[in-house]
């Protein structure tokens, strides 16, 4: 264990408390100051916090204590605000996009490299324990080969009322950098490969509303993929399924921070052992040390005797022994797993500012590839439906 760096958090709105409230019970790091455009607000929460109250930006960039800026801020503010921290010698740890166009992403890279400082960014998606176990099933190969790709996310937008920052493309980027960064990243990772948009089109809310549904098809590699986000729906049916079609099988992970993985697949005798070893044990790993506990059941869905085992696809043959269904499920739900991988990303991220040696899973080329795809698939057509 090495000794916690000392952060100082920017933007304090109700996902910058939650991340303050996740740091707090990170050992590898320590808040030591706060800021936030709202100064009751930042007094209240850095008195709360025994942090120290800056009252500008400027200030949290130049204090003493601070190692690392944090940023919550809109994503608006993130190119300018980075910038700012790298030329005051901090390193940042910043959410998600890392800007909103790729020349800030490309002057960031060029200072960081210059200032000798990192920049992490905040893709809880890669620490989530059931995203993890999806690209632990995949780069087995007990499925075949990934074949296709598919994003469907109706995401609610009850709390994203008119006037809202995120309708505001100057402001938010828009659908796809502001939110749709997270899944071009996931799926860069689960495919192997860095990714090019093929295609993509938005619907405006009536003839001058804002954009509020997307979709796009892209390429990773070899693999297909299509992706649609739309913000219109009561929070309580939202609903992100990410499918992953291979060879030999489905697998189903569900939720935009998701909890649950369901898959089906036919196996032979050492796959079925294999893929029941991946779940075994009760726990799943998530990165930086942290694990998440799960619940998990296989079942046995139809067994093959004799010639029956033979299959054919893609013109290969293959010999299964048994269909069968997994569902996986995390039973700590949806938060206090969301609150784990912010823990375990800002830990990776912590052991890279002191061991300069050491490489996180999340790069700045990391964040500027998904933010290019977000800005390629921002370019497409834009249409207002002729419905209500």
């Amino acid at each position: 264990m090495f000794e916690p760096v000392r952060l100082g958090i920017s933007g304090l709105g109700g996902f910058g408390r939650f991340a303050l409230d996740a740091f707090a019970r990170t050992p590898e790091v320590r808040v030591v100051a706060v800021h936030d455009a709202d100064g009751q607000r930042a007094a209240r929460i850095g008195g709360a916090a025994r942090a120290a109250v800056c009252a500008t930006y400027a200030e949290l960039v130049t204090h003493p204590e601070v190692e690392v800026v944090y940023l919550a801020t809109p994503p608006s503010a993130h190119g300018p605000q980075v910038l700012e921290a790298l030329r005051n010698g901090r390193h940042v740890f910043v959410e998600k996009p890392l800007a909103t166009s790729p020349d800030e992403a490309d002057a960031i890279a060029r200072l960081a490299a210059q200032a000798g400082r990192k920049v992490g960014i905040n893709y809880v998606l890669r620490f989530n324990p059931i995203y993890r176990l999806a690209r632990r099933i995949a780069a087995s190969g007990l499925l075949g080969s990934l074949r296709h790709m598919s994003l469907e996310n109706d995401a609610a937008d009850e709390f994203l009322q008119p006037g809202h920052w995120f309708w505001d493309p100057a402001v938010s980027g828009g659908i796809w950098v502001e939110h749709g960064v997270h899944f071009f990243d996931i799926a860069a990772q689960l495919a192997g490969a860095r990714g090019e948009i093929e295609y993509s089109q938005a619907w405006r809310r009536g003839p001058e509303g804002p954009v509020d549904r997307v979709v796009a098809l892209a390429r990773f590699g070899d693999v297909p993929a299509t992706f649609y986000h739309a913000f219109d729906k009561p929070a309580r049916i939202e609903r992100t399924t990410f499918r992953l079609a291979h060879d030999v099988g489905y697998i189903d992970v569900l939720g935009w921070m998701p909890v649950a993985l369901e898959a089906e697949a036919i196996l032979d005798e050492a796959g079925l052992s294999a893929l029941t070893a991946l779940v075994s044990g009760g726990i799943l790993e998530m990165g930086a040390g942290r694990t998440a506990p799960i619940r998990a059941a296989l079942d046995l869905v139809q067994g093959y005797p004799g010639q029956e085992r033979r299959t054919r696809g893609r013109w290969a043959d293959r010999e299964v022994s048994h269909r069968v269904r997994l569902a996986v499920e995390c039973p700590e739900g949806k938060m206090a797993v969301y609150a784990r991988t912010i823990q375990a990303g800002v830990a990776d991220f912590a052991r890279g500012v002191r061991d300069p040696s050491y490489r996180p899973e999340v790069t700045l080329a990391d964040a500027a590839a998904s933010l290019g795809l977000a800005v390629a698939a921002a370019g497409g057509a834009v249409c207002a439906p002729t419905g209500p």
